[in-house]
């Protein structure tokens, strides 16, 4: 088949603000060994501005090259189809979810193929964290249906983090907290945090006064808190801080506030912001939570089918409870196009979306 010139949502690594799509020429036809793939859905939501945010830090922006050093490609997750293909058992037609590029096409060296798919062998990704170019083959995975991929290119990595987080908490006991509280809490990382935290500590949900209802109404939280309303917390008991807000402000008024702080966990950002290594605050020091690397310890400990089968209850735990009508906690929005894609990441950037909006882009 003859192959479509190549477009790329390109972000300003050092001024997010500034985005741009561009149009190359036509990709060159797979060698033996390498599959093109075109994405075809995938979602935008806060997690991307965190990988744009921390793109530097956490290596997020080596995924794929841009070959500018000042213009990078935010990652997204979805679905992509093979497009073209000198691979035995990656065939043309054929649907993986993953994670891509916001482009219209993404070259591969799949290694590992299974029934279930691939890892992507790129010499630039093997240092890489190994669960990011992992690719599930729709027609194996156990999580696919193709009714929910808007569901699943929205809330899957997202609830993947949460589940993650949770069981690190879990893991360590909190860390000797009774409380954990969640900053941005209307996010679907905080929420799907929340929801897969057990009845041993209470979580509270810190949002603002215009997403209180909202938060409230999700049922993920035992209480719901204005952010103006932080001080009316006890401060002595012990708790545990889930930032996922990244504003600088809050987290120093959290320290300050709670004399007992037990952790604070950093693991996401509505905003651009410096890492946490950066700031000096009383208490504990803010630390990063890597979802990848909880997930590396538990595939250890409990095999990739364990892990698979405590991830698969939760999730469909999780999409009967966001799905309930009464509800109403998600309004799938479909754009069309990397133009639209640039407006969704803009508006995202300046914290113009609403906690019920899903945006999801087909190409």
């Amino acid at each position: 088949m003859a192959l479509q010139r190549t477009q790329r949502l390109l972000v300003h690594k050092k001024a997010l603000q500034q985005q741009r799509v561009d149009t190359q020429s036509a990709p060159r036809a797979p060698e033996e060994g390498e599959a093109l793939l075109a994405p075809a859905l995938f979602s935008l939501t806060t997690n991307n501005v965190t990988y744009a945010a921390y793109g530097e830090a956490m290596r997020y922006w080596d995924f794929f090259p841009s070959g500018d050093d000042d213009w990078g490609l935010v990652p997204v997750w979805g679905f992509a189809t093979v497009v073209a293909s000198q691979v035995d058992g990656v065939d043309v037609g054929e649907r993986f979810y993953g994670y891509w590029p916001p482009a219209t096409v993404l070259r591969v060296q799949p290694d590992k193929i299974s029934a279930h798919g691939f890892r992507d062998a790129t010499r630039h990704r093997r240092a890489l964290p190994p669960v990011y170019n992992q690719y599930f083959r729709c027609t194996q995975d156990p999580l696919y249906t193709p009714e929910t991929e808007a569901f699943q290119a929205l809330y899957r990595p997202l609830f993947m983090t949460g589940f993650s987080l949770a069981d690190f908490i879990a893991d360590r006991e909190a860390f000797g907290a009774r409380r954990v509280l969640f900053s941005s809490a209307s996010s679907k990382t905080a929420y799907g945090t929340a929801f897969c935290m057990d009845e041993t500590v209470e979580t509270v949900g810190l949002t603002s006064a215009r997403n209180l209802d909202f938060v409230a109404g999700s049922g993920c939280y035992h209480r719901t808190v204005d952010y103006a309303a932080l001080r009316d917390l006890a401060p002595d008991v012990p708790t545990l801080y889930v930032d996922l807000s990244g504003n600088r402000d809050l987290r120093a008024a959290v320290h300050a506030h709670f004399q007992a702080l037990r952790y604070s966990c950093v693991v996401g950002s509505a905003q651009s912001v410096e890492p946490p290594s950066q700031q000096a605050l009383p208490g504990p020091p803010p630390t990063f939570f890597f979802a990848p690397d909880q997930i590396a310890k538990r595939m250890a400990e409990w095999g990739a089918e364990g892990f698979g089968q405590r991830l698969g209850v939760a999730w469909a735990r999780f999409h009967a409870h966001v799905c309930h009508p009464p509800r109403n906690l998600l309004q799938v929005m479909t754009g069309e196009g990397l133009e639209e894609a640039r407006t969704v990441f803009a508006q995202l950037l300046a914290g113009e979306v609403a906690p019920r909006e899903g945006h999801v882009i087909q190409l």
